[in-house]
């Protein structure tokens, strides 16, 4: 379900929490890529039990945080983000996806 949500920071555009895709903008909501991106969001926290995605993700975003000193450079380098980026035009990723796929960009 989408759900149109303006209150964003500047760079931001959509925001998944299952079983909601968040917007930022009505027209965005048809953009196959970013919907995509954002399903691959959905099944990483229902691998993770939801709750535990989401400790993970900050946990990691935090580390990259330290490491990188930029947030766009560590939000980039969660391996939640490197899995949905670089699978995101590929609409039957999802229908062969292992298990816990994203921990091959840890």
């Amino acid at each position: 379900m989408i759900i149109l949500f303006k209150f964003f920071p500047k760079k931001y555009v959509a925001m998944a929490i299952w079983p909601f895709i968040f917007v930022k903008d009505k027209d965005i909501q048809f953009d196959k890529t970013l919907i995509n991106h954002e399903k691959i969001h959905f099944r990483q926290q229902v691998e993770m039990l939801w709750v535990f995605f989401f400790f993970w993700y900050m946990t990691e975003f935090l580390i990259r945080l330290m490491q990188h000193k930029k947030w766009d450079k560590a939000y980039r380098s969660i391996s939640f983000e490197k899995e949905a980026y670089t699978f995101e035009k590929d609409e039957n990723y999802l229908k062969n996806r292992k298990f816990w796929s994203f921990r091959r960009f840890l």
